[in-house]
């Protein structure tokens, strides 16, 4: 990967995550008529992603690409509260990360690590002690 392509994927991660500025990147290359084996040579692409990705491009359903799972992860049996737990931090949010933790308990019914939370917290962009 040259240097310039490693600025711009840089700059796109700070927007993106990394797979979402590489997927960018690799929809503008598609996009001006570079062949697949190129891009895999510049961007290590491997041939599978590339083939989704061009797919997509010329069915015009580019959101699907933004969309896809990575990998095997579990949802989190927190997620399907997000709402209560959301209007609950967001009217009064807790001042230590134990008292978020009771505060999800109550909500949900699961007691979770502190570190469990701390992560779900973080995902949610929700704060604790304004």
């Amino acid at each position: 990967m040259n240097e310039k392509l490693r600025i711009l994927l840089s700059f796109l991660s700070r927007y993106f995550s990394m797979r979402g500025a590489k997927i960018i990147v690799v929809l503008v290359l598609m996009s001006v008529g570079m062949k697949n084996a190129d891009i895999k040579k510049i961007i290590g692409t491997s041939w599978d992603s590339l083939a989704k990705y061009r797919r997509a491009l010329e069915a015009e359903d580019l959101d699907s690409l933004f969309h896809m799972p990575t990998g095997n992860r579990k949802k989190s049996e927190m997620e399907q509260f997000n709402e209560q737990i959301d209007a609950s931090f967001n009217a009064s949010p807790p001042m230590t990360l134990r008292e978020a933790r009771e505060r999800i308990k109550e909500i949900t019914g699961l007691d979770r690590s502190l570190t469990r939370v701390r992560k779900y917290l973080i995902k949610r962009g929700l704060k604790i002690g304004l």
